[in-house]
């Protein structure tokens, strides 16, 4: 149990490792949704030199259609960018080493490998982990004596769009009211070596913003992101106020229980580190739900504090157990007549902290069963009614032991015994909880992180069009397409091979291969010459409909009732094998 590491850059190495493989595992088999394929089509035009309008994010435009030229425009190829940026942050823990002690620092670098809202960011196309990572890393550098690397990573940064300067925003009003606060925040800004790291900053903007000259218009883009600070404050349109931080209980838990018991028992202390943490969590966490524009994703700046915290706390209990001392009166050594106290160990107390650690993790995992079972299985009202005594009698029957064997054995064995088996449970939620955001499950599960409307079904009407291009010309994507009054950048983002016309309607006289059309709008004189099929394009959330008993399965397996948007897909009928044989 000793965490004084000595090789402890092979153990940073391992977490980076670990955040690389769940950020890439399985990276590109959920389709694009209509808010990433957005930004992956302007990667795709940017790649096949087309012209197009730069969003607020050249970082993400310019290096996806640099992966593009490199590999190929896909479903990872549009990710691996924010995957590879939310993998390098797991870093950042390394370079604050000095503020946060090697300890903290390293329990923090494998939180952050496992994170469920950082991972589930990170596995999306733009998203604000880009700006987050970029400027962080810069951050640590800076502090590390590297600036040439510190204003290159800062260029980055200002490339990555408005999420970067909410962060600015919010880690401003921290350090301003932390330092009222407390005026020892231990802040040192040297600068001698402000020059260097504005020029390779100013270089990397002009460069990668540019994409080498090959695309100016990423340059006006990259600032064009300061603007979103004022839009988002006057676009509706967000998600409901309160959606943000119910995600920030139900994915984060373990954070918030340890984080708050590292601010109540440090800010009144008067830490100068949790005073800042615990100040720009506040802040991250307002600028995160106030704006109407809200999404649960712009909680990306408060996931770093609260984890900060979490591990503050978490490395306090991962310490060696103290052996179990008892006063024992002996006779003194100079004189036989006298008697003196000596401290004599009579357990060293780590096998008691392991069994109160064993009881505590299998009396929640107890507990944990018969909640799943209560939410889950619907059982009669008074088989119910007992799962969920059990529960309460469970966790009462915790409590009871951690104070008996506290009473009558050692107060230290069960408290940390505790805490053992406490946060051995709370590391298997926080590893589910980032399966459930990563979408690395067997079954496809509702998530709060994506912004807007998903296409979980869309590949199935790719596939498809591909079996009826098959079945006519003998290649993939080898059909004209119409798309009628269809809106969707997730839908032109899969048939980004194909030819694709859009129009406002289908002449009478026109005849095309496919269609797709909103369901229900094909003209009928059309109908008789097309075979059609309905699927289902968007997957929609109700918030604010979902019920108590909903949000209780969610907790368990991440599946809610969702609305539908179907489009209908019309094929010519001779493009069929049988068309020449029609059925009476």
């Amino acid at each position: 149990m000793d965490f004084n590491l000595k090789n402890e850059k092979l153990w940073f190495g391992l977490a980076f490792v670990l955040a690389i493989a769940f950020r890439l595992l399985r990276l590109g088999e959920v389709p694009l949704s209509d808010a990433e394929a957005a930004w992956a089509l302007q990667s795709f035009d940017l790649a096949r030199g087309l012209p197009f309008d730069f969003g607020p994010n050249p970082a993400y435009i310019n290096l996806t259609a640099l992966a593009f030229f490199l590999l190929q425009a896909s479903n990872f190829a549009a990710r691996l960018v924010p995957a590879l940026a939310g993998a390098a942050l797991v870093l950042t823990p390394f370079f604050f080493r000095d503020r946060l002690g090697g300890k903290v620092a390293l329990v923090l670098a494998f939180v952050l490998a496992f994170e469920p809202g950082l991972l589930a960011l990170s596995r999306q196309a733009d998203g604000p982990i880009m700006a987050v990572s970029f400027f962080m890393l810069a951050w640590g550098v800076w502090r590390s004596n590297m600036p040439r690397l510190a204003g290159f990573l800062a260029g980055l940064a200002l490339l990555a769009g408005s999420p970067l300067w909410f962060g600015l925003l919010g880690l401003f009003l921290a350090f301003a009211l932390a330092q009222v606060l407390t005026p020892d925040l231990g802040l040192s800004f040297e600068k001698e070596r402000i020059r260097p790291a504005a020029y390779f900053a100013a270089g990397t903007y002009f460069i990668l913003g540019s994409l080498f000259l090959l695309a100016p218009g990423g340059l006006g883009a990259g600032l064009s992101g300061l603007l979103g600070i004022f839009t988002t404050f006057l676009t509706p349109g967000g998600v409901p106020v309160w959606l943000p931080l119910l995600a920030l209980l139900l994915y984060q838990f373990p954070a918030v229980v340890l984080a708050l018991v590292a601010l109540g028992r440090l800010f009144v202390r008067r830490d100068p580190l949790v005073i800042f943490l615990g100040v720009w969590l506040l802040a991250a966490l307002l600028l995160a739900v106030l704006p109407p524009s809200r999404q649960v994703g712009d909680l990306a700046w408060a996931l770093l504090p609260l984890w900060t915290l979490a591990a503050i706390e978490a490395a306090r209990w991962l310490e060696p157990v103290r052996p179990v001392m008892e006063l024992q009166v002996f006779a003194s050594e100079q004189n036989p007549d006298e008697a003196e106290l000596r401290p004599v160990t009579i357990s060293t107390g780590l096998w008691e902290t392991i069994g109160m650690a064993v009881l505590t993790a299998i009396l929640l995992a107890f507990a944990w069963l018969n909640f799943s079972a209560a939410t889950l299985v619907p059982f009669p009202p008074e088989t119910a009614q007992l799962r969920w005594f059990l529960v309460a009698a469970t966790l009462v029957m915790l409590a009871l032991s951690v104070a008996l064997v506290a009473f009558g054995w050692s107060a230290s064995a069960s408290f940390k015994g505790f805490a053992w088996g406490g946060m051995s449970m709370l590391a298997a939620y926080l590893i589910a909880m980032a399966t459930f955001s990563a979408n690395l499950r067997p079954l496809p599960t509702v998530e709060m992180w994506p912004a807007g409307p998903q296409s979980p079904a869309a590949w199935v009407i790719h596939d498809q069009m591909n079996e009826i291009s098959q079945f006519s010309r003998g290649v993939n994507a080898s059909l004209e397409v119409v798309l009628v009054e269809t809106n969707s950048p997730a839908l032109r983002w899969l048939l980004r091979d194909w030819r694709v016309t859009q129009a406002q309607a289908i002449s009478v006289d026109s005849v095309p291969e496919l269609i797709l059309m909103p369901a229900n709008t094909l003209p009928p004189e059309l109908e008789p010459a097309y075979r059609g099929a309905s699927f289902n394009l968007r997957a929609y959330t109700a918030w604010e409909q979902v019920t108590l008993d909903d949000w209780m399965r969610w907790i368990v397996n991440h599946t809610l009732p969702q609305g539908q948007e179907s489009i209908l897909l019309w094929a010519r009928g001779d493009l069929f094998p049988d068309a020449q044989n029609p059925a009476p």
